[in-house]
């Protein structure tokens, strides 16, 4: 049994702030941001969930993921793409940062004041949720605390397209489709961990 901090839910109207993080913040991470906030509301999680890209170039949001989130009752027609800086990570206080590759993952941990600890790719916060399942109450941050204890920095600094999730722009019908679905599953088990870590005795 873990020691169980503060339950978040025991704070008036605190919510979790989560960023979600891609290459120009016109595919992937509004989908994914779009996806974490359906499934955090599903789970009856308090959330604020925002986006941004490493390398933004003045692209509108892709029709295809428009499109797609469209026909599963969401909107990101509206979006409008954000360059991930220091004001983004530190000055809107992310507690998570959900980002799509390796190589975001190294540019989001040194663009923030101690972003480490709270930057994962997606898969590997999946991966960790198994190895360490949350438990009740415990809250984001003593999670994060328990992972903090046999991660390293250096598991993460080469590449690995294992722990990548691929980019379709431009891609096929086929790419965009399995995309948003694995966005998707991912997304749930994450709101669902979410669920669980601020969950009332």
């Amino acid at each position: 049994m873990r020691l169980i901090g503060p339950r978040l839910d025991t704070l008036a109207a605190v919510s979790l702030r989560i960023l979600v993080v891609c290459t120009a913040n016109v595919c992937r991470s509004p989908m994914g941001e779009a996806l974490l906030r359906h499934h955090c509301a599903a789970a009856d999680v308090a959330v604020q969930v925002a986006s941004a890209g490493v390398r933004t170039a003045g692209l509108p949001v892709d029709p295809q993921a428009v499109a797609l989130l469209a026909g599963m009752g969401l909107d990101i027609a509206t979006h409008r793409p954000r360059q991930l800086d220091s004001s983004v990570l530190d000055g809107d206080g992310a507690d998570l940062v959900l980002v799509m590759t390796r190589e975001h993952l190294r540019i989001a941990a040194t663009t923030g004041k101690s972003a480490f600890r709270r930057t994962f790719t997606v898969r590997e916060f999946e991966r960790h949720l198994l190895s360490c399942p949350p438990e009740a109450g415990e809250g984001l941050d003593g999670w994060l605390g328990e992972v903090a204890k046999t991660r390293q920095t250096r598991d993460l600094l080469g590449d690995d397209p294992r722990d990548d999730v691929a980019d379709p722009y431009g891609g096929s019908g086929g790419e965009y489709r399995q995309c948003v679905g694995e966005l998707d599953r991912l997304c749930r088990t994450t709101a669902r961990a979410l669920a669980v870590m601020t969950a009332a005795g």
